[in-house]
């Protein structure tokens, strides 16, 4: 029986996508469950797909594994012609060293730049954030100087190394970060790979179809004397405007905010988020919503509850506010 790999809207998770890639590199059959949040059965399906409640998930028959570096091991065991570690010891050592740095760390990157494959344009850093990006600058400069020889991806040929840090590749991309030149040939040897476009232009089908349903659901709104290049929502929205000054180094905080935002991209109802903190602790953070029962919903989820009970522990201030989003304007360059 082919594999069977639950994972989100491929345009956003960054966890969907490692798996993903590493499955298509093996060549192993798979059928692909795709999970959306506006899904009505959405979190029904998924607690009877995910012991953890959060994807990505492979099915093998009667094994089930969880969480996307134990899936890459697993991959690794059952398919050893596809290479997917080094077969050098020290230049295996070093991707397993750097594929579990990518999982647990670049937390700010994260924050402030979460997966979108759609989006193209540059913001403004965080010195936080900045960090990150120059951390992935010095990772790819190093791997590639040394195991690099033979190909264009980290270790020469893709490994698990490689679909660990595709995620900061698409970021790199969406953000236009600026990252090293030896950085950016990386980066474009990665998007120009067969399965990673695939992947991007499977992501923009599904992007497609979803604003077709919600315009074919709800129409377009107009509103006499509005200026046409503001355009009221075609779904009703919401936005929770969090602003917060944190305390000198926040024990925790990183994990926690990253998996807030995980929380909440699994929720009905949600639509975005967007954040940036300064030097000094101050950050802003607007999360947007289809409807006031969502943001409430988000508020009763266990795991958001149990952050909010270390506010503390976080924050030296902080102000909430919930308003409705009238129209929306745009600009890029």
């Amino acid at each position: 029986m082919p594999f069977e790999l639950t994972i989100f809207e491929k345009n956003y998770s960054s966890w969907s996508l490692r798996p993903w890639l590493l499955l298509v590199k093996t060549g192993a059959p798979f059928r692909e469950v795709l999970l959306r949040p506006s899904d009505p059965d959405f979190r029904q399906v998924l607690a009877e797909r995910s012991p953890s409640g959060k994807v990505p998930v492979l099915a093998d028959g009667t094994v089930l594994v969880w969480e996307s570096l134990a899936i890459a091991e697993y991959l690794a065991e059952r398919y050893p012609a596809a290479k997917l570690w080094p077969d050098a010891a020290d230049a295996r050592a070093h991707a397993r060293a750097i594929s579990a740095e990518m999982h647990a760390g670049l937390a700010e990157l994260r924050r402030q730049c979460p997966m979108n494959l759609a989006r193209r344009g540059p913001i403004a850093l965080d010195p936080a954030t900045r960090r990150d990006v120059e951390r992935f600058s010095a990772i790819v400069a190093e791997t590639r100087a040394r195991f690099g020889a033979g190909g264009p991806y980290l270790f020469g040929s893709f490994t698990i190394a490689d679909a660990m840090f595709a995620p900061v590749v698409t970021r790199v991309i969406s953000y236009e970060l600026p990252v090293s030149e030896v950085a950016k040939a990386y980066v474009q040897a990665m998007r120009e790979d067969a399965a990673m476009d695939r992947f991007y232009r499977e992501a923009a089908v599904e992007l497609a179809g979803q604003a077709a349903q919600v315009s074919t659901a709800t129409g377009p709104e107009t509103a006499p004397g509005v200026d046409p290049r503001d355009q009221v929502p075609a779904r009703a929205r919401w936005a929770v405007i969090f602003h917060s000054q944190l305390v000198p180094s926040p024990d925790g905080y990183v994990d926690a905010a990253d998996r807030m935002v995980e929380l909440a991209r699994a929720q009905p109802g949600f639509l975005g988020i967007a954040s940036a903190r300064g030097a000094d602790g101050f950050g802003v953070t607007v999360s947007y919503w289809d409807s006031l029962d969502a943001i409430a919903a988000f508020r009763r989820v266990e795991a958001h509850a149990a952050v909010q009970a270390r506010r503390a522990d976080f924050y030296a201030s902080y102000e909430l506010h919930v308003a409705r989003v009238e129209r929306t304007r745009s600009f890029s360059t």
